[in-house]
């Protein structure tokens, strides 16, 4: 009942269906007294040898009617149900993604793929068969119970039903018992499941490391561990869901022998006939399905308030960064301008970013070196709005502060392209126009051609509709890189993120999407995160980060002068381009000897 409490508002908008739900339950129930009482009946007049063929025919036809409304009656109830606890259900689902969609990086930092995945369908599910079956046989087993005690009472005998209702209480104690064991176990069920799915989430997703480094034994020894722990989990709530039927059986087991009893004394005392009797005992079966009903009804309202709980706490987290309430629209006016005191990410002391100060002219072109993990690439996060900068610290657009811009207008002005891109399922073409999907197929080639990757594609059997796999499988690590920097140029944004975007590109192909950059000079914001120095000659400005600060900035050439870390850097990588093509040079001289 506290599960029904807490889904009330969702519940309610389906009041209609399980009211006439409830309606066609009650007309199910008092039909069902119809045919124990015509079997009474028929039984005293036999006994009484005063049954005549017409009679006989009359009741076979009544029961038989009534079998037939029943089996109506009972289509429609069940179907309005389950009708409500599907959409109930999808519209919870859409609640979750979208719950998810909008929470920050924080959150995925506390919850595995695999317990989310977990709550979209273990819980989930649960949720559906209480909302469903679960309500359905609370409903039909008290209306169709009470029912049933009331034909015993008023149209039979009320002694007798007293009687057999002795051993109910216990009953009822030892089904609540049962209910909190289950609540307890299925919880801990659901969460060891969250860390199967997570196990062979994380297998499948990195099969090559896997097979690479021939840990699979390994990774099948964790997952049949934590297979182990959950069957095990499973088994302690198959085992409290196997008390419920058994412990109604015993019970009314009991109930039909203080039932022959009692209604024997009563037939001998003539306060009863054996019809009557008849009746009586057809009753008390009746009884039987609402109990047991009433038993797995325990079992499916526990299962799913413990899903409901976890979904509850789910829900109940709120993204750390969200629009204030007086957020604006992003500015037409496209400066950059970071001042940054100091960051470190949530949970943690030590800062990754300290005394960053520069700004970035609207159409400029800024480079950002340093060695890895220098705190390159959490600039473009904070950019974004992945985090909360401390009350020290501000970015502003367009001489407004970032946290004052509405996420949603801030996010179109970027188009990010990060060290990792992300493809997914589908064709390529619907990878390139992710951030565009109303997109011409010319806009899209025109992309794809500025990213270096046109020819490839034409070169595949299916061109543009080539299906990709998961996260873009069944393409190289460069090819993945340009779909996605094709994606980004395509949703012309005016400020252009790019976070290490051609590390597997080779020299050429890498110049060849340089030049193509250098159309957008003085129209698009340039951010380019990059270790190769040469990328950075035509930079307008270089920033060299070390340590999460800047330890040089200025022109190309500016830093050459001044024979620091980007100097020897630069000059090391232009001795092994030179040595790479004198390499080529040979190569290729003795090529053509030969």
């Amino acid at each position: 009942m506290t599960l029904l409490w807490k889904m009330r508002f969702i519940l309610r908008d389906y009041w209609k269906e399980y009211l006439l739900a409830f309606i066609c339950l009650q007309t199910v129930a008092i039909l069902n007294q119809l045919p124990p009482w015509l079997i009474g009946w028929v039984v005293d007049e036999i006994t009484t040898d005063s049954l005549f063929d017409e009679e006989l025919i009359i009741t076979l036809v009544s029961i038989f009617v009534s079998a037939v409304a029943i089996y109506g009656l009972r289509y429609v109830w069940r179907s309005l149900l389950y009708g409500a606890s599907v959409n109930i259900v999808r519209e919870q689902r859409d609640r979750l993604f979208t719950h998810l969609t909008r929470m920050s990086p924080d959150f995925y930092q506390r919850h595995t793929t695999g317990d989310l995945m977990a709550h979209a369908t273990n819980d989930l599910n649960a949720v559906e068969d209480c909302a469903g079956g679960g309500i359905m046989t609370l409903i039909d087993s008290f209306i169709a119970g009470f029912t049933v005690l009331a034909a015993m009472v008023f149209a039979v005998n009320g002694k007798l039903t007293l009687m057999v209702l002795v051993p109910f209480p216990a009953l009822i104690w030892a089904t609540s018992r049962y209910g909190i064991l289950m609540h307890t176990y299925f919880g801990t069920a659901q969460a060891s499941f969250s860390g199967l799915n997570e196990e062979a989430r994380e297998t499948v997703a990195g099969i090559r490391a896997v097979r690479a480094h021939q840990l699979n034994e390994r990774q099948q020894q964790r997952f049949h561990a934590q297979s182990r722990r959950t069957v095990k989990a499973n088994r302690k709530v198959g085992r409290v869901d196997a008390l419920f039927i058994p412990s109604v059986q015993i019970f009314f087991g009991l109930a039909f022998v203080i039932a022959l009893i009692g209604g024997a004394q009563l037939i001998q005392e003539g306060e009863m006939t054996i019809g009557m009797l008849t009746t009586f005992t057809l009753y008390l079966g009746q009884l039987l399905g609402p109990m047991m009903q009433l038993g797995w009804q325990f079992s499916i309202f526990q299962r799913g308030s413990a899903s409901w709980n976890r979904l509850e706490r789910l829900f109940a987290q709120k993204a750390e960064v969200a629009d204030k309430p007086d957020a604006a629209t992003a500015p037409e006016n496209h400066d950059l301008d970071f001042h940054i005191q100091s960051f470190a990410y949530p949970g943690t002391d030590r800062p990754v970013i300290e005394d960053i100060l520069f700004k970035a002219p609207a159409g400029s072109f800024i480079g950002i070196t340093g060695r890895t993990g220098s705190g390159k690439s959490s600039l473009f996060r904070l950019l974004l709005r992945e985090f909360n900068l401390p009350e020290a610290s501000f970015i502003t657009l367009g001489g407004t502060a970032i946290d004052g811009i509405k996420l949603r207008s801030l996010r179109y002005q970027m188009a990010w392209v990060p060290q990792e891109p992300m493809l997914f399922s589908g064709s390529i073409t619907s990878n390139i126009a992710l951030s565009k999907p109303d997109a011409s197929q010319e806009e899209i080639e025109q992309a794809a051609k500025m990213a270096a990757i046109h020819d490839e594609i034409m070169a595949f059997s299916d061109g543009y509709d080539t299906q990709l796999g998961e996260q873009g499988i069944n393409l190289s690590g460069g090819q993945k890189q340009r779909v996605a920097f094709a994606r980004a140029l395509l949703a012309d944004a005016p400020i252009l993120l790019l976070d290490d975007a051609f590390s597997a590109l080779d020299m050429k192909t890498e110049a060849t999407i340089l030049k193509n950059l250098t159309q957008f000079h003085g129209q698009k914001t340039v951010l380019l995160i990059t270790q190769r120095l040469p990328e950075l000659i035509k930079a307008d400005h270089i920033l060299v980060i070390e340590d999460g600060r800047i330890i040089e900035q200025g022109t190309h050439g500016r830093l050459l002068g001044n024979e620091e870390w980007y100097a020897r850097i630069f000059r090391q990588q232009a001795r092994t381009l030179q040595l790479r093509d004198l390499a080529k040079a040979i190569t290729k001289t003795d090529n053509q000897q030969v």
